[in-house]
């Protein structure tokens, strides 16, 4: 009877390996080698076995030497190459290869294939005693066809131990220069609930998890938590695909770095966590299943991995097994697989990745441009990895070439929620169907879409109701609160540091009086108070101070924060202000501010990464990621740019001028989630000077355990019953509507011919539709209820139309929707908008200090999706610049404890007629500037705030000490005098 729990859970082990998978059990006659533990009896048969003939044309050279030559070449070749490499690759035997294990068949080509695969053997031992010196023993080893590939150790919880006390007591302490634990490619710390891998067993950092879900379960009853290890990972068939696909060896470099120190970095073998070896693999299988029940492709997937999940190999190893893909009657599932990307970084993450993977090499194409794309395409290569964009470069080609549209394809596409929103993405799928007939460019949004020739597997950290609707439920989920758990990323969300930023605005002068959508009125206030001087100036302040006092120590010193501003031209000043402090206050800190280029709204100059960053002048041209990796260069102000698809690990910080939601949320503040060895979860830090965290924390916690939608099938009756209501109104009928398409289609046409005829025919129909709407609805409000129905109607049909054949009256009608949501009403345009906003102000503002918000976690339950789209018909609220004006003013109360009034104080300065004959007359003689001016400039700040009563300001370091705001207003000062004189 077993001694204890860990004996009895070790031998349930071994029983399970014999009678499951059919395991040799191995003696101690057996393991004779104990410098190499190679089982040289179990190597021959296998090689004499499937590779007779090699074998004997060795015999006939070396006769009774020629095993003792294959057993010598195997050490000697060992002295040099790993040895599942060995095992992968085969081993040279005086000018003869011989392989020492055999893949699993991908075709039925013959059934000698089957057979080799059949005679690889497996066997294992419990309680090795490997070193001969020693009472050392090992729990398990497995060997295949005689070469040791798997040492295991074993614990039980009952009996006090752990996961963790496998690898300390097991693999650390022992002696590691034994072939024993520099041969197998898996080491595994198991207990009977949790496991661990690792590759190279000399450190802990090397063992990373390996279960199957946050909390193991057994599949089968009677079976340990643990089941999935001895059940799957150690069947014949996982073992034979870790040979043949899933090693990565990942070759020693070196290289110099800026400070001219050279840096090495050893080689390593990568293995899969379990859920990138199980959704691969599973997903392989389901696609292959499918196709031998169906006779054909056409299925989509979804895969839900968190950010730190690892997603770019577990890309990289599904191309790699779809592609190997045959059906039963031996023909390829696949002709192209290809990897779709619509971030330029991935783009290089995947590139990095997939040219680990040395096998494929010659599979793999990288498209630099879009001519790559195109040539791929037609050279028939088989894994091609792409930007999604790329497609809109090559649309013609793909459209009219009918062979691209047989083509069997297994798209595999980067965050589902991105790259399939919009009608580019369903363009590009339609130029793979073969049933698709797009012959004019005006019906080609009107086609159903067939992927009866494809399949889409779509990886998403985030799902959306419309991720969830097009793909289905995630088909393999490695939940946020997984990768937490096991260490692979940082929890980001679990505390903020939050502000409010409050305002008041100003007409300059009169404005008309016309009404725009309430939502983009107050976003565009809102950008245009986040733009204001003064209160960026305070914001860099409380930045800095934070910088300084908390995130500057952190990751042993090396910590760096991300600014995310509201807008590029709000940016360029948290640049150029940050820029200022830091060199005032002489620290040792560098900013940089990414961003898309743009023009300047006031010269129209034109602002550049490139220049504002001086890549080309100081950096030799390189990208502004590399340049924020030297040592110097702490903050990252961005602007849109970096919010995803950054990966930092030194970022440890995020302050945020701009309110984020929903996906976004999680996408931008999980750039500081990259682990580090010295980065702790304590590092941590999020700022928010938007006042709204819990907007932040209820995103994280919708998606925490995975995905919060359930799909719903999308009902194609909801756009039909919109349609009868649109009709009921009886605003157009079937012969105005009818006759108002084939005009519009007439002049579409005729526009590609340069004819405009048709054209102006058009303009004069558009106004007599105007006047027919106006006379038949009276109301306004009826009008706008009208308008409203028909932008909903177009939403709601290119949903629809993704998975329904639609009737033709259905098809047309998005025709005069589209065309007539925007011009049966004249409105305020934006352009018009823009020119009124630029005679607003800021008038009073505040930075307010909430504290310290702490995430509660509550997590709800996933809730069906996929139905509703666009809610009721009513139009969107509608009001003039200045009533948001006083409705802003009502909203923000601002105290005059709170409010900054640096702008206030500055333009009285300003003027100061004997401050600004000075500064004028002395524009050119930079030491009366600085050593006369300025002092006397701070002087009359802070008699500013004096004789406004507020002292207080002038206490506070952030207004006081060197590189302060009233040293940043003297500088402002001086600047405004000189620009506005010339």
């Amino acid at each position: 009877m077993p001694s204890n729990k860990e004996t009895l859970f070790q031998n349930h082990i071994a029983q399970f390996l014999e009678t499951q998978h059919q395991y040799v059990v191995l003696t101690h006659d057996d393991l004779k080698d104990k410098e190499y533990h190679i089982i040289n009896n179990h190597v021959l048969a296998f090689i004499k076995a499937t590779q007779a003939d090699k074998y004997n044309n060795l015999h006939e050279n070396y006769g009774t030497d020629t095993d003792g030559e294959i057993i010598k070449a195997i050490k000697e070749e060992l002295t040099k190459t790993p040895l599942w490499m060995l095992i992968r690759n085969g081993v040279n035997v005086r000018g003869v290869e011989l392989q020492l294990y055999k893949p699993k068949p991908r075709s039925n080509t013959s059934n000698l294939q089957e057979s080799h695969y059949q005679n690889n053997t497996l066997a294992c031992k419990t309680e090795y005693r490997y070193n001969p010196l020693t009472d050392e023993r090992v729990d398990l080893v497995i060997w295949l066809n005689g070469l040791p590939i798997i040492v295991a150790e074993l614990k039980h919880e009952d009996e006090g131990q752990n996961v963790d006390d496998a690898v300390y007591e097991s693999f650390l302490t022992r002696d590691l220069s034994n072939h024993l634990y520099k041969m197998p490619f898996m080491f595994l710390a198991l207990s009977n609930t949790q496991a661990k891998v690792a590759t190279n067993p000399s450190s802990e950092k090397n063992f990373l998890w390996f279960n199957a879900e946050l909390v193991n379960k057994a599949e089968t009853h009677g079976e340990y938590p643990v089941e999935y290890v001895y059940r799957n990972a150690f069947s014949k068939e996982s073992i034979v695909k870790y040979l043949e696909h899933y090693l990565v060896f990942v070759p020693a470099k070196e290289n110099i770095n800026e400070q001219g120190i050279l840096e090495h970095r050893s080689s390593f073998t990568i293995f899969p966590r379990y859920h990138q070896f199980r959704a691969s693999k599973n997903l392989a299988k389901d696609v292959k299943e499918h196709i031998e029940n169906t006779r054909g492709l056409g299925k989509k997937y979804l895969i839900n991995h968190s950010a730190g999940a690892g997603k770019t190999l577990t890309i990289s190893w599904m191309a790699d097994l779809l592609d190997s893909l045959y059906t039963s009657d031996n023909k390829k599932v696949f002709d192209n697989i290809i990897i779709l990307t619509d971030r330029k970084s991935l783009d290089k993450n995947i590139k990095d990745d997939l040219e680990k993977f040395t096998h494929l090499n010659r599979k793999l194409n990288l498209t630099e441009k879009s001519k790559d794309l195109a040539d791929f395409l037609m050279k028939d290569r088989d894994i091609i990895v792409s930007t999604i964009h790329k497609f809109a470069h090559i649309q013609e080609k793909l459209q009219n070439d009918q062979i691209l549209k047989k083509r069997k394809v297994a798209f595999l596409i980067d965050e589902a929620h991105r790259s399939q929103d919009g009608k580019l993405a369903l363009t590009m799928r339609q130029y793979f169907n073969e049933d698709t007939d797009v012959e004019e460019e005006d019906t080609e949004w009107l086609e159903k879409l067939n992927i009866s020739n494809q399949v889409f597997v779509a990886f998403t950290a985030t799902t959306t109701p419309k991720t969830v609707s097009y793909f289905g439920e995630p088909f393999d989920v490695y939940s946020e609160e997984e990768a937490i758990a096991e260490g692979y990323i940082l929890d980001v969300a679990q505390n903020i540091i939050s502000y409010e930023t409050l305002y008041n605005l100003r007409l300059k002068e009169a404005i008309p009086d016309k009404d725009f959508p309430v939502g983009t009125v107050s976003k565009a206030l809102k950008t245009l108070a986040f733009n204001d001087d003064s209160l960026i100036q305070y914001k860099s302040e409380v930045i800095v101070k934070i910088f300084e006092e908390k995130v500057a120590s952190t990751i042993a010193g090396k910590g760096k924060a991300m600014v995310v501003a509201s807008s590029r031209p709000a940016g360029l000043k948290f640049f150029t202000t940050l820029k200022t402090i830091l060199e005032e206050k002489n620290l040792p800190y560098k900013v940089l501010f990414a961003f898309s280029d743009f023009n300047d709204s006031e010269t129209n100059k034109s602002i550049e990464e490139t220049t504002i960053n001086e890549l080309d002048t100081k950096h030799g041209g390189k990208l502004i990621e590399d340049v924020f990796d030297l040592p110097e260069y702490r903050i990252l102000v961005v602007a849109n740019k970096f919010q995803t698809g950054f990966d930092q690990p030194l970022l440890s910080a995020m302050f945020l001028d701009k309110a984020v939601k929903g996906v976004n949320a999680i996408q931008t503040i999980s750039r500081l989630n990259r682990r580090h060895n010295d980065k702790e979860q304590e590092d941590i830090l999020v700022v928010d000077f938007t006042n709204n965290s819990q907007e932040i924390f209820e995103s994280f916690n919708k998606h925490r355990k995975g995905s919060p939608f359930k799909e719903r099938e999308p009902d194609k009756s909801i756009l039909e019953e919109l349609y009868r209501e649109i009709e009921k109104i009886e605003v157009f009928n079937d012969e105005e509507i009818q006759f108002y398409i084939e005009a519009y289609l007439k002049a579409e046409d005729q526009a590609k011919q340069r004819n405009s005829e048709a054209d102006a025919i058009l303009s004069n129909l558009n106004q007599d539709y105007r006047q027919k709407f106006k006379e038949r609805l009276s109301s306004l409000e009826e009008q706008k209820q009208y308008v409203a129905l028909l932008r909903r109607y177009t939403k709601l049909y290119y949903f629809i139309a993704k998975f329904f054949t639609l009737e033709q009256h259905l098809n047309n009608f998005i025709v005069f929707t589209e065309i007539m949501a925007d011009i049966l009403l004249s409105k305020g345009k934006t352009s018009e908008m823009k020119l009124f906003l630029k005679k607003v102000e800021l008038s009073k503002g505040a930075v307010k200090y909430h504290g310290v918000k702490t995430n509660l976690t509550l997590v709800k339950e996933p809730k069906k999706t996929g139905l509703k789209l666009g809610g009721s018909g009513q139009e969107p609220a509608r009001t003039t610049i200045e009533m948001a004006l006083v409705e802003i003013e009502s909203k923000y109360q601002i105290t005059k404890d709170d409010a900054i009034i640096i702008k206030e104080i500055c333009e009285e300065v300003s003027n100061n007629y004997e401050i600004k004959e000075r500064v004028v007359a002395n524009k050119e003689n930079d030491i009366y500037l600085n050593n006369n001016a300025k002092p006397r400039i701070k002087q009359e700040v802070k008699q500013g705030y004096i004789v406004r009563d507020m002292v207080e300001k002038l206490e506070d370091p952030i207004y006081s000490q060197r590189g302060g705001i009233i040293s940043l207003m003297s500088n402002a000062i001086i600047k405004q005098i000189l620009t506005a004189t010339g």
